[in-house]
């Protein structure tokens, strides 16, 4: 099929494409079979992205972006046909290679010469891989050596996006690669006489989502860590007191009740600043001033809160130029009326309905509230205000409720059936491993003799799979668990994580218990017993978690946990199921399952995911609920039909 006449040349739609090619070839001949087959894939591949495609303007890069979002479990194929159903459409949106039918050693002048000084130079070998799309740039944009600077780059990595139509990411990696490649020349001694100099590349910052100076944040987040964070943690007052100088203003101010001398010399001494301190002081009532212990924000609290208040002076600062530098400035109503419009109009097309302003708002309320102490005024202000904007939407997020509803049966079986899939897997390698060791030296060795740290990766994926299909505990409560939690009962396992681990629950609360079935203990035990030290460094053998922290990059952090495996597992899920999730969704995930399998699950399903109130599991659920409900209606209208 003559590649020239199906690329649109103008923009065109994914219908008009798909049209073309079922009118373009003689009836009946190859090339219109073949021109067929992909106008039927064109429509198949809008129907899976939700793109209209009698309005959808075709784009290669928004092609290459769905496919490399997804996997081909995703859609029940092989990992060929998916290829080929990506080659095959790819091919009918982007114009002729720029440089087809053109070789390196055809090229003449002086980045010929730079090609063969690069082969004979020892030059690693992926620069000598990569080095020629960015010499052909160069010898056709007519650019010296000497001349090569941050805006070619730049160009370069338009000319890849824009003209050779690469997917953006492949894209960055090649314009970062020739950033590498001259500033490796500009210093290496056989290419000094063509007069490289070191350049860097200056590519868009994914990252950056404000048009604001740089350090336009840095005085607000400066008096967030010194005023806010010790006050959050408990260590001083909103007005940096310490807990006895906080008791003495209090004090002070209750003249209605005079206290004795003996009291004030008690309330004086050590031991009773350090005994109070601790928890709720409930015969002086809720504390103003002075957090409490069961309201004391944890690291990742106080990291998130940092970042949301850099957040909300960029947000000012970008709608007026107004440089938020205090924590009263950040409270003023009219201050976060501005930040929350800022935010409402940044909202994301694609999810209209993310909490994110809420939890921005939420954020400057409790600022406005505990910290400051707002006048009532200012309260009830700012409370408007978060009504107005900042409305979050009840249970879980719709783009989160529509990945649930991805889960066919044939998924969830995939789902259920995944960690025994990949410790079969696992075995296979094994028993692989083993016969290539016997034909190299003529003894089997012993299965544990042929894990390296790369398969015991995959037998910790294994078991984080199996644990979070019996319970689904949170991310933090996954990779951290502890060997201590771990009970044995006629070989069966159970983690019983303390409550104070567990988000809402107090001391007093029972332990969240995870049981394992009879295959899930068996691998737990073989994990515990020959496999998790050779995870370990030399220097951690004391080291308290399940999941200890692996290598990267040459560095492994000594008593850490895995803090990438719930991340890693998802990424399973993806390959193996065809669906993707957050590691947080896995929760509501298996109650999506046990609802789906039964509408009137609500009340087990509370306790399964260790919801306080069956309120809390409605809230969630309610409307996922009903969409099974109407499922059910469906297949019963089904059967009824003759």
């Amino acid at each position: 099929m003559n590649k020239r006449v199906t690329v649109a040349a103008s923009p065109e739609t994914y219908q008009a494409i798909a049209d073309r090619l079922n009118v373009s070839w003689t009836k009946g001949s190859p090339e219109a079979r073949k021109g067929a087959r992909i106008a039927r894939r064109l429509i198949w591949m809008c129907r899976q992205a939700n793109w209209t495609p009698e309005t959808t303007v075709a784009s290669p890069q928004e092609v290459s972006k769905f496919f490399d979002a997804n996997k081909p479990a995703t859609f029940g194929v092989t990992v060929g046909t998916y290829g080929v159903y990506r080659s095959e459409i790819l091919s009918v949106l982007r114009a002729d290679p720029v440089r087809k039918g053109r070789y390196i050693l055809q090229m003449k002048g002086i980045y010929r010469d730079v090609h063969d000084r690069t082969v004979r130079s020892g030059v690693p070998q992926e620069f000598r891989w990569r080095c020629s799309p960015l010499l052909w740039y160069l010898h056709d944009h007519d650019v010296a050596p000497s001349d090569i600077n941050t805006d070619t780059l730049t160009a370069y990595y338009q000319f890849c996006c824009n003209i050779e139509q690469l997917g953006e990411e492949r894209a960055r990696r090649r314009a970062q690669d020739a950033g590498k490649y001259i500033s490796l020349m500009s210093e290496h001694g056989d290419f000094a006489e063509f007069g490289f100099l070191p350049v860097e590349i200056a590519l868009p910052n994914r990252s950056i989502k404000y048009d604001v100076p740089k350090g336009i944040s840095d005085a607000l987040v400066t008096e967030f860590d010194k005023r806010v964070v010790p006050w959050a943690r408990g260590e001083v007052s909103n007005q940096g007191e310490t807990w006895g100088e906080y008791i003495a203003r209090l004090d002070t101010a209750e003249t209605s009740a005079p206290t004795s001398d003996k009291k004030r010399a008690w309330k004086a001494s050590e031991k009773y600043q350090g005994q109070m301190a601790q928890g709720e002081q409930i015969s002086r009532g809720p504390a103003q001033g002075f957090l409490p212990e069961s309201r004391r924000w944890k690291l990742a609290t106080v990291k998130s809160r940092r970042d949301l208040s850099a957040t909300c002076a960029k947000v000012m600062y970008e709608a007026g130029k107004f440089h938020i530098e205090t924590i009263e400035e950040l409270t003023d109503p009219e201050i976060v009326e501005a930040i929350a419009k800022g935010l409402h109009a940044r909202r994301p097309k694609k999810n209209p309905e993310s909490s994110y302003t809420s939890g921005i708002l939420t954020f400057v309320t409790t600022m406005a509230k505990d910290f400051v102490q707002c006048p009532p005024d200012d309260l009830e202000k700012i409370k408007k205000i978060k009504e107005k904007y900042g409305k979050k939407h009840e249970g879980i997020a719709p783009k989160n409720k529509e990945t649930l509803r991805k889960f066919t049966d044939a998924r969830i079986q995939a789902l259920i059936d995944m960690p025994d899939r990949v410790t079969a897997d696992v075995n296979k390698e094994v028993v692989r491993r083993r016969e290539a060791y016997r034909q190299e030296h003529g003894v089997l060795p012993l299965p544990v003799d042929v894990f390296n740290q790369s398969l015991i990766k995959q037998v910790m994926l294994a078991l984080s799979a199996h644990i979070m299909l019996s319970r689904a505990p949170r991310r933090s409560d996954l990779a951290g668990l502890r060997l201590e939690w771990i009970r044995w009962r006629e070989g069966h396992a159970t983690v019983e994580i303390p409550p104070t681990f567990v988000k809402s629950r107090k001391k007093q609360d029972p332990p969240l218990i995870i049981p394992l079935d009879p295959r899930a203990s068996k691998l737990l035990d073989q994990y515990l017993k020959s496999l998790r030290a050779k995870m370990l460094h030399a220097d951690d053998a004391r080291n308290p978690f399940l999941f200890p922290s692996p290598p990267h990059t040459g560095k492994q952090r000594i008593g850490g946990f895995y803090v990438g495996l719930p991340d890693r597992l998802v990424d399973e899920v993806h390959e193996r199921v065809g669906v993707r999730i957050n590691p947080h969704l896995w929760r509501h995930l298996i109650g999506w399952i046990w609802l789906k399998e039964d509408p009137d699950k609500l009340p087990a399903v509370q306790k399964l995911l260790g919801h306080k109130s069956i309120e809390t599991t409605i809230k969630y659920y309610a409307d996922i609920d009903e969409s099974v409900v109407l499922t059910k209606w469906l297949e019963f209208l089904d059967g009824k039909k003759t």
